[in-house]
């Protein structure tokens, strides 16, 4: 049990830090607080949760470290945000629709692309913490989790995957761009 309870914390430290939506790092230390209680009585599910955390923890490093790789990639031209104005100030499903219906002029800059990126994939990142939260829960508060048969997940998992796509297509064209 202190091996799942210091993953927890480590994981809600990480979500914390990321600075992702308001309220996520609090809704999953009451999700771990209450899985503690169970993991007292069951010492299987302390098991399997653990490694769950584990997993969702080293997933969430990748995800984060994909955001770090293009802010890197921005740093030494960054002089304010190159990010369109259409996109500023929008968070969750309308960032997401404004980001598909994005149209970049032809000549669009390598950062405006990087930024382009960055905010799908920060926004990947933030939805990956709310799918493994939703799991989760599903898992404490049911008891049984597929998640094939889960349409909530399933939503998730196709956004995500879109989500994904779209940072690549931008990483591409920022490619493009930059090269002679």
């Amino acid at each position: 049990m202190a091996a799942m309870r210091a993953s927890g914390k480590w994981l809600c430290q990480m979500v914390h830090d990321a600075g992702l939506r308001h309220g996520a790092d609090d809704r999953l230390q009451t999700m771990f607080a209450t899985s503690w209680w169970m993991a007292a009585v069951d010492a299987n599910y302390d098991s399997q949760l653990d490694q769950m955390i584990v997993a969702t923890t080293n997933k969430f490093t990748i995800l984060k470290k994909l955001g770090y790789d293009i802010v890197v990639l921005l740093q030494p031209t960054r002089s304010g945000s190159s990010l369109p104005a259409t996109l500023i100030g929008l968070h969750g499903q309308n960032l997401f629709q404004a980001l598909v219906a994005l149209r970049l002029p032809a000549d669009a800059t390598k950062n405006v692309h990087l930024e382009v990126a960055l905010a799908a994939r920060r926004l990947a990142l933030r939805e990956f913490v709310d799918l493994h939260i939703h799991m989760y829960e599903q898992i404490m508060y049911i008891g049984i989790y597929k998640a094939i048969e889960d349409a909530t997940t399933l939503a998730f998992l196709n956004w995500l995957e879109a989500l994904d796509a779209f940072a690549e297509k931008h990483l591409d064209l920022a490619t493009k761009v930059a090269s002679p």
